[in-house]
């Protein structure tokens, strides 16, 4: 009887929380005052709380309600956000969030958590998709039902809805864990002390560095925070489908972004057009968020056989060495013609490192950690057979 009770009363406080947030959301619609042009976050968390006592006040059903600055903070995702996601969005401990339909599963702290239901209603899952849309600026309907684009935050999100699916399915990889040193990375277990006085060296010996893994492994975080040792007088030209990599902290960085063809009257600009244009741009290091398409494989080995040393990339591989033929397979594709031994030349002369991350999971297929596996120098010249010659540091 006691937990019926709970059940109850737990359920006649989520219905008091809607019923005052849609009555606020109703307010601020009706307010034309409400928005100004220059949005001061604590001038609106005022406006809030007043809105939300006078509702109160007006209301005999709220009356034992109490306003906590969560249900403030709410309030604010609700109004100008994301919803619930913003909650998460904003945890540096969550990765990766797994939304279909009204249910929500979360990667935090390297274990999956299952959240059950965390949408009201279909309409609030609606509006959070159509918030998305709208600052995408792509068309993303029936006849398109697939948008892939990148949050106000730098997160990754994509969507995709009936009638391909059965549901609808939102995967966002969580932009909250780029902005780390390597002493961090140590911390958390990727690499030791030899291998983070090896990764310095490598940087300041300006080698061309290319780090494979898979999906999730770690590769742009790590990316990052060795491109952040780069000086602050060298000027990086930076190729990226979506504002992943920050390097803030340099005043010399040009970025330049793909742009998938939303519309018919859209040019698409891939990452061929973007490395092709960088080469015109005087750089003292070029860094490819990912290397996925086989002209801009091919374009960037050719940039960095033309002095861009220290210069970085990444590739989807299920090894170090799996990444050299990855790398060769895309070249091949862009150029049927060239012979493979051409294609391992300029290879060994363009890549000195390839660095391999790992992720380890648990019995559950939990992730618990990630790890650097491998670690493999290339020489700049081929073995008798015509393949690579290459050392193991790790």
């Amino acid at each position: 009887m006691e937990k019926t009770i709970l059940n109850e009363e737990e359920l006649n406080k989520r219905y008091i929380r809607r019923e005052i947030l849609k009555e606020l959301k109703n307010r601020v619609k009706n307010d034309a005052g409400f928005i100004s042009e220059t949005i001061i976050r604590q001038n609106y968390l005022e406006k809030i709380y007043i809105m939300v006592s006078e509702i109160i006040e007006r209301d005999s059903r709220f009356f034992d309600f109490k306003i906590t600055e969560d249900f403030i903070e709410t309030a604010m995702s609700e109004i100008f956000g994301l919803g619930v996601l913003e909650k998460y969005l904003s945890d540096r401990s969550v990765t990766d969030i797994f939304i279909q339909d009204r249910e929500m599963l979360l990667i935090k702290d390297g274990t999956k958590q299952y959240l059950g239901e965390v949408f009201e209603s279909a309409e609030e899952l609606n509006l959070v998709i159509d918030r998305i849309k709208i600052s995408s600026g792509k068309i993303f309907d029936q006849r398109v039902p697939f948008l892939n684009t990148d949050l106000y935050d730098g997160s990754r999100c994509s969507i995709v809805i009936p009638p391909v699916s059965d549901k609808i399915y939102i995967t966002i990889r969580v932009f909250n864990c780029i902005d780390l040193a390597l002493e961090d990375l140590m911390g958390l277990g990727m690499f030791d002390a030899d291998i983070c006085e090896l990764l310095v060296s490598l940087i300041d010996n300006k080698k061309n560095i290319l780090i494979a893994g898979s999906t999730g492994s770690g590769k742009t975080t790590l990316l990052n925070t060795l491109a952040k040792r780069i000086p602050e007088n060298e000027i990086i030209n930076l190729i990226q489908d979506l504002p992943e990599i920050k390097l803030s902290a340099h005043p010399f960085v040009r970025l330049l972004t793909t742009r998938p063809k939303a519309r018919e009257t859209d040019n698409e600009i891939n990452q061929d057009r973007l490395v092709f244009e960088t080469l015109r741009m005087k750089a003292d290091r070029i860094i490819l968020g990912e290397v996925r398409d086989c002209m801009a494989a091919y374009q960037l080995l050719q940039a960095l056989n033309t002095g861009h040393r220290g210069s970085f990339s990444t590739i989807h591989s299920d090894s170090a060495y799996d990444a050299l033929l990855r790398l060769e397979m895309l070249a091949m594709e862009y150029k049927e013609n060239l012979n493979i031994r051409i294609i391992k030349k300029i290879i060994a002369r363009a890549i000195d490192v390839v660095i391999f991350l790992e992720c380890f999971k648990d019995g559950t297929s939990s992730m618990i950690r990630r790890k650097i596996k491998e670690i493999m120098l290339i020489e700049n010249d081929l073995d008798r057979k015509g393949d690579y010659r290459l050392s193991s540091v790790l």
